[in-house]
């Protein structure tokens, strides 16, 4: 397993973390014997980093992930996220901290490594965004207040809403961490330019992100499942669904049917694993989280990493697919 550096944080994490959210699944509707089989084997196989938050199966993804790693006596790191809600903004402070302590229950933990407000970060006001101003100011000054009570060791938000504003957050000092859209399917956070002109342009969030010191993981690096390139889901997993704005999950599983003939060229087992690999070769992520339906779906990350990151000509190939107007 590779290690990187979590941005300024100084945080060594493995290169791929275990995701507990909806998408996969596995936390949140799988079967205990499986859930518990499944961290073993990551932490088996040298992942050193598991993201939960309140809003997966309405907190039983922190209860399941508390379970898990005190029935295996894991020292790991551990991250969650705490939301708002537009009416909690005029007292953040005393929210984030009642939503943070609520998750640090379920879990079982003192406190936890990394606390992500878990709001898009919008230009304006949306029903479950914030407005910029807001985490630029009570929003963050809230945040930080967790940090300084001992709840949590860092803060970091996630990276969707108004690219505009994303970009402000990423260089305002407030955060110590992004979590940051980024696919072979729209890779714009890395490499600007939308892809089909109506999906969004995250405009090098990524590097922004890094470049001021933040860590920076990846999220729906498989596009939420959309880069296997068939509308076939695990039983466990969630609905298709897409995060970035104008982004849409059937338009993205025929979009990765390029994927598939590119992966067979290179010789790849297929989409996923190129889509896997594709987000470990991108410079300035710390961590590239992976959701899992499975056991088999960690043993399949782990085989794939241990592959390394695709060759800089691979990279190229993807690009020019996900990016037509750019080639």
């Amino acid at each position: 397993m590779e290690y990187r550096t979590l941005g300024r944080t100084g945080l060594r994490v493995s290169a791929i973390g275990f995701g507990c959210g909806n998408t996969g699944g596995l936390m949140v509707r799988g079967e205990p014997a499986e859930q518990r089989a499944a961290v073993e084997r990551a932490l088996a196989g040298g992942i050193t980093y598991f993201d939960t938050a309140a809003q997966y199966g309405e907190g039983r993804s922190e209860e399941n992930l508390g379970r898990v790693l005190r029935e295996l006596q894991a020292d790991v790191l551990v991250g969650t996220k705490v939301r708002l809600v537009p009416e909690e903004v005029p007292d953040a402070a005393a929210a984030l901290r009642r939503k943070l302590e609520e998750g640090l229950r379920r879990l079982g933990r003192e406190r936890v490594d990394v606390c992500t407000l878990h709001n898009p970060t919008l230009l304006g006001d949306g029903a479950r965004g914030l407005p910029v101003d807001a985490v630029l100011g009570p929003v963050g000054e809230g945040m930080q207040a967790l940090r300084a009570a001992g709840l949590c060791h860092f803060v970091g938000f996630s990276g969707l809403g108004d690219t505009p504003a994303l970009q402000r957050v990423a260089s305002a000092g407030i955060f110590d961490t992004l979590q940051c859209y980024y696919n072979a399917i729209n890779p714009s956070a890395g490499y600007p330019g939308s892809p089909d002109g109506v999906a969004q342009d995250f405009d090098g969030l990524l590097d922004r992100a890094a470049a001021a010191g933040l860590g920076v993981f990846a999220i729906r690096i498989l596009a939420g499942g959309a880069a296997v390139a068939t509308p076939e889901r695990h039983p466990t997993a969630g609905a298709g669904s897409a995060l970035a704005q104008g982004t849409d999950y059937v338009r993205d599983v025929a979009r990765a049917a390029a994927l598939r003939a590119l992966a067979a060229e290179l010789g790849l087992e297929g989409p996923l694993e190129l889509a896997f690999r594709f987000a470990l070769a991108k410079q300035g992520i710390s961590c590239a989280l992976i959701g899992p339906s499975s056991v088999a779906h960690v043993e399949d990350a782990l085989r794939w990493e241990a592959r390394g990151p695709l060759s800089a000509e691979a990279v190229a190939r993807v690009l020019a697919l996900a990016r037509p107007a750019a080639a």
